[in-house]
């Protein structure tokens, strides 16, 4: 008497959200946040060092983000290795990694013909740039 064979059967593949498409949003993640830990934490690793009595209190009533009204005001401060601008390129890091994805996974739905999905992520990566360029500059 035969059983049923214990071979494993075969997933057949997910055409709108192939694994190649994993694999480049989870290496956008992984070096997304390895970058946001390297120059946040060097920024906050300055900071403390100038100012080692500054409270976190101090700190979050002047956010680092505030500080920059200008792109060049924002690269200036970044050439010469002001803590505040180091902080604020890992946000904008994070920001951009999260455009990025989202802007990845636009481009795999539409590849998939997933349609719906595709127009749902383009209007998400609208709205935050829209919100980054447009909104932001009247927030400060």
């Amino acid at each position: 008497m035969t059983g049923p064979s214990a071979a494993p059967t075969e997933v057949p593949e997910d055409p709108t959200f192939p694994p190649a498409a994993y694999e480049r949003i989870s290496r956008l993640l992984r070096g997304g946040v390895l970058l946001f830990l390297v120059f946040a934490g060097a920024g906050m690793i300055a900071r403390t060092a100038i100012d080692p009595n500054e409270t976190v209190t101090a700190i979050l009533a002047n956010p680092p983000l505030s500080r920059f009204a200008s792109a060049g005001g924002f690269l200036s401060a970044l050439a010469v290795g002001n803590p505040e601008a180091l902080i604020t390129l890992g946000i904008y890091v994070m920001v951009g990694v999260t455009i990025g994805r989202v802007g990845l996974a636009a481009v795999d739905f539409y590849r998939g013909r997933e349609r719906s999905l595709g127009v749902v992520s383009t209007a998400v990566v609208a709205l935050l740039l829209l919100g980054l360029f447009v909104v932001a500059p009247f927030v400060r």
